[in-house]
């Protein structure tokens, strides 16, 4: 071959290879346009932030959103727009969502399943199916989903179980009974920590199971406080649980409900079998984010009847808990917050806000809590991940 011909074809062989690079980089999603309404993250270290709005029990309106960093489109219904062909849609009560090794997992308690994603396009690889599924977590091999296994509120005492399911095949390969209702769950070492709620039984359970990978069996139980609810594990293996506080709710002359709290929705930590409580921190929602903290949104007034959302920054290595009440920052824009989600690299802030009869709104504030932007979302955006 001489070397005019050789160039043509070295030249030919890298228009080919350049547009098959183009091909494979170019997300199929990249069409759906959505709302612009990002300011100054186009060169970010994620690509989307997804929002799983949680949708109301029974009415099959979940949705899966994302915002798209690199030009600032917030993309409603993602999930029904790349996967027509399912007809349900994503399906009924959203309860958890995260992300492992580029896939999403996307846990519906109503619909019974747990979809498996590709974080590229939400285009639909799997779904398994589990009854009452609740939370999930992830070692190298499986993931592991709480589940309140058929329990029925006001029935009779029903034990939940853990299921376990290959990375792999995407297939149920284990299950184990722990205590009732459980919630939140996380793998932390050779064990599995699950939080157990006892939420439909009249005394609440108060334990954490703790569960054995190797043999997948329940090692031991640890007493926390009743009505357990979040569950995460920090890099150094210490379990942070909250509870969902214990009420009481009576009538007035008028007829008007009244709920009395007797003890607050609050955050515990637990080494070993020692807990502590993170006195005045209460949780109505939280998350731990990789810059080392627990963040967290409660009622600071839930104990007097008040009304007083406040942001709490936790440093899990030690040290004091900041709390800063939303009234006094551009936040208090937020009517209901029903999620949280932080940027580790620039410390912006994601709050789901639940509208509960229409639809709900995603706000981005700085870590100073100034509003960047904000998103129609869908019905009671509530779980959040960024990829």
């Amino acid at each position: 071959m001489n070397k005019y011909a050789l160039l043509v074809f070295s030249m030919a062989i890298l228009a080919v290879s350049a547009g098959c690079t183009k091909d494979e980089t170019t997300s199929r999603d990249s069409g759906l346009a959505g709302v612009n309404v990002a300011v100054g993250e186009k060169k970010g270290a994620f690509s989307k932030l997804f929002v799983l709005n949680e949708g109301n029990y029974q009415k099959n309106n979940s949705t899966l959103d994302f915002l798209r960093f690199s030009d600032g489109n917030y993309v409603s219904d993602a999930f029904g727009s790349m996967n027509p062909a399912v007809v349900q849609g994503l399906g009924d009560t959203g309860n958890d969502l995260a992300l492992n090794d580029g896939k999403l997992w996307v846990v519906m308690n109503g619909s019974g399943y747990v979809h498996v994603l590709d974080a590229r396009d939400e285009t639909l690889l799997s779904s398994i199916a589990v009854p009452d599924p609740r939370y999930i977590a992830f070692d190298g091999s499986h993931a592991y989903v709480s589940s309140y296994a058929g329990a029925i509120y006001g029935g009779d005492e029903t034990k939940g179980k853990v299921y376990r399911i290959s990375l792999d095949t995407y297939k149920i390969d284990g299950e184990v009974e722990v205590g009732c209702q459980p919630e939140g769950i996380a793998v932390s070492g050779n064990s599995v920590y699950v939080a157990n709620s006892g939420g439909y039984n009249y005394v609440h359970e108060n334990t954490v199971s703790v569960i054995d990978r190797t043999t997948f069996k329940v090692t031991s139980t640890v007493e926390v406080v009743s009505n357990l609810h979040f569950l995460v594990a920090d890099s150094k293996g210490t379990i942070w649980v909250s509870s969902y506080g214990e009420s009481a709710w009576t009538q007035d002359a008028d007829g008007n409900w009244i709920q009395n709290m007797s003890e607050p929705m609050g955050l515990y930590k637990v080494a070993g079998s020692t807990v502590s409580s993170m006195n005045n921190v209460h949780v109505s929602c939280m998350t731990l984010c990789d810059d080392g903290n627990i963040y967290a949104i409660g009622n600071a007034a839930e104990m007097d009847g008040g009304f007083n959302n406040t942001l709490y920054k936790v440093p899990v290595g030690g040290g004091s808990v900041t709390a800063v009440a939303l009234s006094a920052t551009d936040a208090a824009k937020v009517g209901n917050p029903y999620g949280i989600c932080v940027n580790p690299k620039n410390g912006d802030i994601y709050i789901g806000d639940a509208d509960y009869t229409g639809p709900g709104k995603v706000w981005c504030f700085t870590k100073d809590l100034k509003t960047k932007w904000s998103a129609v979302a869908g019905m009671l955006p509530a779980h959040m991940v960024l990829y």
